[in-house]
């Protein structure tokens, strides 16, 4: 292309061609991670199981059939029956609906309240931005287990109480991270001639502070979610989530602990759907980060 085509060139195109090298340069450095692509893969995998649930579960999750409880695998059930006889691979199958309700819904609750704030306390500063940080602090130095645990006691066990407890604290993390980066873009020069020039405060964070946070918040979401997955596991293990009879993974782990030495199928499976889910997640968030850093080569 000659020096004149190329001062002709149209400047919408050459943002688009930028663009979409910044698109291809991120894809490459996240394909090359395989553990990344296999947190994608099962990503999909996972949201189309738990939607389809009702449709490829071999039988209803809370049918129950006492005279063979506890059989093993076998070819009728995949994975062996529980301690009423309830097959199993259904109740894995439906068990990833609160897995993923809990991670998705915790993960966006917090972005609803971390975003604006962080934004807010980063941009404006003063008064505000003092508040923000000592709540941040108050909630970090608090065991975010612990304050879930109780907020489900006080209310009563279910999914729903259980997004709360866990949303209450879940504004933490992006808060912060917002916060930070907002408050080192308000410092550059740019910004600092943008206000000169009177351009109104939205603006500028529409313009100039959101497309730089959100990729580091898509990241952010990405690696909530693992955490998510052992925090329903762990608050249904102990009774305190999902009830019954509907299925999850950790209030399977918790119902078996009694059968798991003579019965091992009733705690292998529930056991490695939690790990191979948070193995997957925070492979993919792994990922989502290494390609959004423009250091890394392409």
């Amino acid at each position: 292309m000659t020096k004149r085509a190329r001062a002709n060139q149209d400047p919408a195109s050459e943002d688009v061609v930028r663009h979409a090298g910044r698109v291809v340069g991120a894809w490459r450095r996240f394909r090359r991670n395989r553990l990344a692509v296999f947190g994608l893969c099962y990503a999909v995998f996972i949201l189309l199981v738990a939607i389809f649930a009702p449709y490829i579960a071999p039988y209803p999750y809370d049918k129950i059939d006492p005279a063979i409880a506890l059989e093993g695998p076998s070819l009728q059930h995949p994975m062996g029956l529980d301690q009423i006889g309830r097959d199993m691979l259904s109740r894995i199958l439906f068990g990833a609906r609160p897995m993923l309700l809990v991670g998705v819904l915790t993960g966006l609750i917090g972005l609803l309240i971390g975003i604006p704030l962080g934004i807010i306390a980063g941009f404006a500063g003063g008064a505000f931005d003092w508040v923000v940080c000592r709540l941040v602090d108050l909630f970090s130095a608090l065991p975010w287990y612990l304050v879930a645990l109780f907020l489900i006691m006080v209310l009563k066990p279910s999914i729903q109480n259980l997004v709360l407890a866990l949303s209450i604290t879940g504004w933490v993390g992006p808060c912060r991270l917002v916060r930070g980066m907002t408050f080192s873009i308000r410092e550059q020069d740019y910004m600092e001639a943008a206000r000169a020039l009177g351009i109104p405060s939205r603006r500028l964070i529409s313009a100039h502070i959101l497309p730089q946070v959100i990729p580091l918040l898509l990241w952010g979401f990405a690696a909530g979610i693992p955490g998510a997955v052992f925090a329903e596991a762990g608050m249904s293990f102990l009774g305190m989530g999902v009830r019954p009879p509907s299925p999850s993974w950790g209030q399977m782990l918790g119902q078996a602990g009694n059968y798991w030495t003579f019965w091992p199928h009733v705690f292998v499976f529930p056991s490695a759907a939690i790990v191979v889910s948070v193995l997957a997640f925070q492979g993919l968030a792994d990922g989502l980060r290494e390609a959004m850093d423009v250091n890394v080569n392409v």
